[in-house]
């Protein structure tokens, strides 16, 4: 009975920024959640990755320098060529895989994608909120 008709607007315009604030820190919390979902998905891929290009590399590498020694024995007599020939061809597959990694390495991360989208939907709704309530 005490309540003034003044008085009752106000538990009622502070619940209601309350409950606003709660749902912002809960999007907010949901946001960082998937950020984080995303940066962990991404280290187990990359560790993933560089673990078999280690192994791949390693395992290629002892490939052809056994096979250039097979080959230098076998032209025994033409060695120096046999060596010389498959340095120029090292050479020739490292500078293309420069560039293809030069090429790679300019192209835009996928990283945050969907943590961006996920952000960019909430900004419009906001947007189509705010213009729905002037």
């Amino acid at each position: 009975m005490s309540e003034t008709p003044a008085g009752g607007g106000r538990p009622g315009l502070f619940a209601s920024l309350k409950g606003m604030l709660a749902t912002l820190l809960d999007i907010g919390r949901t946001r960082a959640e998937l950020l984080v979902t995303e940066i962990e998905e991404e280290k187990y891929r990359i560790i993933a990755l560089w673990s078999k290009a280690i192994g791949a590399a390693f395992m290629l590498g002892i490939g052809v320098i056994l096979g250039v020694f097979s080959l230098a024995f076998a032209f025994w007599e033409q060695r120096v060529l046999v060596f010389g020939l498959f340095a120029a061809i090292f050479f020739v597959m490292a500078l293309l895989l420069l560039a293809s990694l030069k090429k790679q390495a300019a192209q835009p991360s996928k990283l945050f994608r969907a943590s961006l989208a996920e952000l960019e939907a909430d900004m419009a709704q906001l947007r189509r909120r705010d213009g729905g309530s002037e």
